[in-house]
């Protein structure tokens, strides 16, 4: 099992700078498609409800921590959201587990936010997230 830090390092090396919200939907979709071929989930991650959404514990003040993260502030007046940017080098992940990340990112990439959002919770395995 991958620790969650090391698979959202890993997922924003590839991805680039993106916004917290896309970061833990690519998260939920790589940990779906383990607990589906697997029986169990890829990472660590502890996932919470919010109300109307969910988000992944202890993650934002992980991020905060760390200089190899850069957090860029939007302008919601102009339409462009935040982002949060890996400036490390991305931790090295065994192939096989990285490949449910770089499918999930895939898999995302074609996707906007509400598509992404939906293709999560509408999963019938993003309720064995909760635990």
């Amino acid at each position: 099992m991958l620790k969650a830090i090391d698979a959202v390092k890993y997922i924003l090396a590839k991805t680039g700078c993106i916004h917290p919200f896309r970061l833990s939907r690519i998260l939920a979709l790589a940990d779906m498609k383990h607990l589906k071929e697997k029986g169990k989930r890829l990472t660590d991650a502890t996932y919470r409800r919010g109300p109307g959404a969910f988000y992944i514990e202890g993650l934002k003040e992980e991020i905060s921590d760390d200089p190899c993260y850069v957090k860029r502030e939007g302008d919601p007046d102009k339409g462009v959201k935040g982002c949060i940017e890996y400036k490390c080098d991305p931790p090295e992940l065994p192939g096989e587990l990285a490949r449910y990340l770089d499918e999930a990112i895939q898999e995302a990439s074609s996707l906007d936010d509400m598509d992404l959002n939906k293709k999560v919770v509408e999963n019938p395995l993003f309720e064995k997230l909760f635990y």
